[in-house]
């Protein structure tokens, strides 16, 4: 068997004798190269590799295998932290401390193994992993050869995300290796990353997410021989399809094929040089509490950036060119977060667009959903169950008349605010109490937590508790479903949050706060989802053709069928009542000069 000294370079191979078993290597990940592609074609050339210092290229063979190895260092430059330039405010200029002037340089190498016509990638160091192609990579390859190499039963670790719309991230672990049950993963998680240890070898755990991890525990380590024997059986597991079965979940949404994609791609871009703005979403990938920030398509030093209160896809139409767009330029154009306390745009918070737009669509009897920047395929079967439960179960009713176009428009802020909706309908019903912008606490924790933003018993008893957001994407309306599933689940079950609830209506002014007092019981065993109606109600602009409950995005169709069954079958709510209501809104708009933080 033959290797490379470490002196070859330009691709040649040696002919030097060593031995494959001395070295060995406890940990490794993996990335799968997409089919046909050669080594060349998964690396980033564009990304000056080969200036990089000390680049070398190395070629060798392991058990007949072709082996590509790139060498390159980085320099790091230390910089001093920010807790020790505190301290040197109060040190003399000689005994100040400082990291500036400290430079170190770091190893960086990607390791190529080909096997059975397709390369298997390992990178090394800080910076490997920006010189490969992301697009010439395999994205399920990790997540899929985990699940179907280790099964649901021995589980260490797994992470979930609603789906990239719902600002929620799910990290769980558990104490000792357990089977998928007790991680309790629900059918709308689509899930990400999962540590397990491998079938029949409890000193092996992998794990996956879009690239493969392998880590030796003990003794047994890996030779160069055994590398590519586990290699071999990684591409092995990731054309099986026991996962299906096992991690039911994951088969909801899985990343659409490239080729379908880029059809898609070709479908978002027609829709939005067309200017078919209602049917495509514009909202930033993460949940913004208390609307924290507004938002700027630039982020200019000398001329003059405008700042939106909120993000609307007619406003591609100013600042983008639509008429000239191209899919390069969707990918590459950032929405910046302005800050109101700061009085500038945050360089460094920023969105790229592309990741920003929400869009479903119909592809070839397949439906898709583009979120946080990549294509899911939607499985036919989910997704009929969804359509067929809102279309059945979901109640919806028609806007109160006395309700209808609050202005929700804040000059001064320059925004455009819900508990502005909230105050006036509790003063055109003063029955009502307020509990918009409430903190109160669940459990044993801080006391920030908020139950509705109206709580109203009506003329003939019933009580209603009514959440209200506006609609302007399904991050905003999948957290209302979320959020309100939580806070009337702690209502029925949480001794702490049904005090604090008590005692906000008792602080109230309003002159029927007894009658609510008597209705919402002090023991929790007295308080039953059958006396109290759940209401949901997404504030629409007046401006706008008032949407219905099938306009909502797939996703947001989802969390509302989690968020009803839940209520009503779990907590056995009376009904939940879904209310589009139109509200005067303002569209913000204002040049803001730059400033840049010191």
């Amino acid at each position: 068997m033959r290797r490379s000294t470490p002196g070859n370079i330009g691709g040649r191979e040696a002919d030097l004798e060593a031995p494959l078993e001395d070295a060995e290597i406890g940990q490794i990940s993996f990335y799968l190269a997409k089919p046909a592609l050669t080594f060349d074609e998964v690396i980033d050339w564009e990304s000056d590799l080969r200036e990089r210092n000390a680049y070398s290229n190395h070629s060798f063979r392991v058990e007949d295998h072709a082996c590509r190895f790139l060498y390159f260092e980085s320099i790091t430059t230390k910089k001093t932290p920010a807790w020790l330039e505190f301290i040197n405010a109060q040190l003399a200029d000689d005994e100040q401390k400082s990291l500036a002037a400290i430079k170190s340089p770091n190893a960086n190498g990607i390791l190529g193994i080909e096997i059975a016509g397709r390369w298997v990638l390992s990178v090394f160091g800080r910076s490997a992993g920006t010189a490969l192609n992301r697009k010439s990579i395999e994205r399920d390859f990790g997540i899929k050869t985990a699940m179907n190499m280790c099964g649901n039963e021995e589980i260490r670790q797994t992470h979930t995300h609603s789906n990239s719309l719902v600002p929620t991230s799910i990290a769980r672990q558990v104490s000792r290796p357990s089977d998928a049950f007790s991680f309790a993963l629900s059918d709308g998680e689509d899930l990400k990353f999962i540590s397990a240890h491998i079938k029949g070898e409890q000193g092996v755990t992998l794990q996956g997410r879009d690239h493969l991890t392998i880590k030796i525990l003990g003794r047994e380590k890996l030779s160069w021989v055994g590398l590519v024997k586990r290699c071999r059986a990684f591409l092995d597991a990731y054309d099986r399809n026991d996962y299906v079965d096992l991690f039911p979940n994951y088969r909801n949404f899985q990343p659409a094929p490239e080729e379908k994609s880029l059809l898609l791609d070709k479908i978002l871009l027609a829709t939005l040089k067309e200017r078919r703005f209602d049917d495509v979403q514009l909202w930033v990938p993460e949940f913004i509490p208390n609307d924290e920030y507004s938002f700027s398509y630039s982020d200019n030093a000398k001329n003059d950036n405008n700042i939106y209160a909120y993000l609307d896809t007619e406003q591609l139409a100013d600042e983008v060119g639509l008429n000239n767009l191209t899919l390069e330029g969707l990918r590459k154009r950032r929405i910046f977060a302005y800050s109101h306390s700061e009085e500038r745009v945050i360089s460094q918070k920023w969105w790229y667009l592309y990741d920003c737009l929400i869009f479903e669509s119909a592809l070839d009897d397949e439906y898709y959903v583009l979120s946080d920047g990549e294509w899911k395929i939607v499985s036919r079967d989910f997704r009929q169950a969804i359509e067929t439960f809102v279309k059945t179960h979901v109640r919806e009713e028609a806007c109160e008349q006395e309700y209808k176009n609050i202005a929700i428009g804040n000059v001064a802020e320059m925004k455009n605010k819900e508990e502005l909706f909230n105050q006036e309908v509790c003063k055109r019903r003063p029955t009502a109490i307020l509990f918009d912008q409430a903190k109160l606490r669940v459990g044993t924790g801080r006391k920030d937590k908020e139950f509705c933003d109206i709580l109203d018993l009506t003329d003939d008893g019933t009580m209603r508790i009514i959440n209200c957001k506006p609609l302007k994407g399904s991050s905003a309306v999948t957290y209302l479903f979320a959020q309100t599933r939580f806070y009337c689940e702690g209502f029925l079950r949480d001794e702490t949050f049904l005090r604090d609830i008590r005692e906000r209506i008792a602080a109230s002014t309003s002159a029927t706060r007894d009658k609510y007092l008597n209705h919402i019981k002090p023991d929790l065993k007295d308080v039953l989802g059958s006396d109290y109606r759940v209401c949901v109600w997404l504030l629409c602009d007046n401006r706008k053709a008032l949407p219905s409950k099938h306009d909502l995005p797939l996703i947001a169709q989802f969390e509302l069928k989690l968020m009803s069954e839940h209520l009503q079958h779990v907590c056995k709510f009376k009904d939940i009542v879904l209310r589009f209501i139109p509200v005067s809104q303002m569209s913000f708009k204002r040049a803001k000069a730059p400033r840049k933080a010191n």
